[in-house]
């Protein structure tokens, strides 16, 4: 298998495994695709994921290359590219609606459809060195297409994503913090117990509001504030009806820790 599960007790690693690149076909967009649906089934016994990869060196390094060269090869190139980024975008859209944070673990280059899948985690931590992130399709006369030009400049806004893309620049750590593409960056050999340290933080925290609120967040930056104001009553309204909210306030007035339980 091209992807490897681990639960540690609620929280779910999950390891991309295809040397040398990890690079992104169809067949593994189907599995990722599959391990997703199975992650979501057990989503309430789960407070988070993070995203890496056994390759050293590589988090994942854009498309497969053996699969552009057999779509070069065919009669329809055209029809093969799109199903392949339809089901990339399908397989992202997956990962960000997940209702539990979701850690990009890049403990090395993540490029194209790399960075996309990052893009569509919640958080983002890098590795200091060799590493470098970017989205290089303009190079070929393309764009990146499994979520790119969207989710980079919602998350860094317009103008920077335009530099990254048109450009094609590569960022190390420093530079893909200061822009705002990463959230946080460590040294190498340190970067999975970090991404598992911080995790962990949610262990004890109130999954649905959690699951709630980032659902607020990634529907209302789509729409007018107005209507984002009406998602947010609307889950505020769901979360009051709660045993963890009621637990929540409890705890709050009695001065002690409260103890959810999502539900």
């Amino acid at each position: 298998m091209a992807l490897e599960i681990i639960n540690r007790d609620g929280l779910i690693i999950l390891y991309f495994n295809t040397p040398p690149a990890n690079g992104l076909n169809i067949d593994l967009s189907g599995e990722l695709l599959e391990k997703l649906a199975g992650v979501r089934k057990l989503s309430s016994e789960i407070y988070a994921m993070v995203i890496a990869s056994k390759v050293k060196g590589i988090f994942i390094a854009g498309a497969d290359i053996k699969m552009i060269k057999k779509f070069m090869d065919g009669d329809d190139l055209v029809g093969n590219m799109i199903f392949s980024n339809k089901r990339l975008q399908q397989a992202f859209n997956e990962i960000e609606d997940l209702p539990f944070p979701v850690i990009a673990c890049i403990g090395g280059h993540a490029m194209g459809g790399g960075l996309e899948l990052a893009l569509a985690c919640d958080f983002r931590f890098m590795a200091r060195g060799k590493a470098r992130l970017g989205l290089p399709e303009v190079n070929l006369g393309l764009l990146p297409g499994a979520g790119g030009t969207q989710r980079l400049a919602r998350l860094i806004g317009k103008s920077k994503a335009k530099d990254i893309i048109y450009r094609s620049l590569l960022l190390d750590a420093q530079h893909a913090l200061d822009m705002g593409v990463v959230d946080q960056i460590h040294e190498n050999e340190d970067i999975l117990e970090k991404c598992i340290a911080f995790a962990e933080e949610f262990k004890n925290r109130a999954r649905i509001s959690i699951a709630v609120i980032k659902k607020c967040i990634n529907k209302g930056m789509d729409v007018s504030m107005t209507e984002g104001l009406a998602i947010e009553m609307k889950g505020l309204e769901s979360l009051l009806r709660t045993m963890d909210a009621k637990e929540g306030i409890t705890a709050f007035m009695e001065k002690r820790t409260p103890l959810f339980k999502g539900s």
